[in-house]
């Protein structure tokens, strides 16, 4: 039913436009049985841009593990997330291998990622954590604990930080893996390789043949589950980046391939 339909049905009923749209949207998500969660590592990077606007065309709410100095660098985008009906949630301040680093460096870590992200205007709604490369041990594990966090790493990834993974074998390692339940792992810029522009090809075609399978996708509970979850899109231009994009230094996966500007390669250890 196309907007002018409904808004004449609306008008028939007495309803206002939005109200008909809300109960429509409800409606379809009574039909879910099926959910999975698409959640996103590393942003938000140049290509968050482009992962909101296909989100938002396709009425898709993703979960985002965000690193801490990539949103200092760019907290636009964290507010419109929130706004949006997405989930911003913990990625480390810079993406270490947190088993290699001191406790103290393991919650300087997480608490300046929670802080960052609180400033941008997406508090967490709860304590829920990635660690980097799916990387604890029972050191990390009894810190985040003693911060009240859980953590969460993935059923399903592929490939996507290496420039040489194409989007048709993003698409079919994730398709493939399709279950009720599935916690598929998609990097927005990975934080150490110019890749991203596949994942952005290969991102609509997921979605699409999901939902052709009877799939609807949600987003992450505080344990790391997903659950049932609507997107609230706006009319709200999507943000870009405005300011350099933090790296680590590039390694073999990105090939002779640059990330898009503006980026700036940042010191490890100067950011633990």
């Amino acid at each position: 039913m196309n907007r002018f339909v409904r808004g004449l049905l609306a008008a028939a009923l007495g309803l206002p436009l939005a109200m008909s749209t809300t109960t429509q949207a409800a409606q379809a998500d009574q039909k879910c049985r099926d959910w999975i969660g698409v959640t996103f590592d590393d942003g938000p990077s140049h290509y968050r841009s482009a992962t909101l606007r296909t989100l938002r065309r396709n009425g898709v709410p993703a979960t985002f593990f965000d690193v801490g100095m990539r949103v200092e660098a760019n907290p636009q985008f964290a507010a419109f997330e929130a706004g949006e009906g997405h989930l911003v949630l913990n990625h480390t301040w810079s993406h270490p291998h947190l088993p290699t680093l001191t406790p103290a460096q393991v919650r300087s870590q997480v608490l300046r990622t929670q802080q960052v992200l609180r400033k941008a205007g997406a508090p967490m709604p709860f304590k829920l954590l990635r660690p980097p490369f799916g990387d604890t041990d029972d050191a990390v594990r009894a810190q985040l604990g003693r911060l009240g966090y859980h953590y969460v790493n993935w059923d399903v990834v592929a490939v996507d930080w290496d420039v040489a993974t194409t989007s048709d074998e993003i698409r079919d390692t994730i398709v493939q893996a399709l279950r009720p339940g599935l916690v598929i792992l998609m990097h927005d810029g990975p934080i150490d390789s110019a890749a991203g522009a596949a994942v952005q090809a290969a991102l609509p075609q997921v979605i699409h043949q999901a939902q052709r399978s009877g799939y609807c996708f949600g987003l992450l509970n505080a344990v790391g589950e997903v659950v049932p979850a609507r997107l609230h899109a706006g009319r709200t231009p999507v943000p870009r980046v405005v300011n350099p994009v933090p790296y680590l230094p590039l390694g073999p996966t990105s090939g002779d391939v640059l990330p898009p500007q503006p980026y700036a390669i940042v010191d490890p250890a100067a950011e633990l």
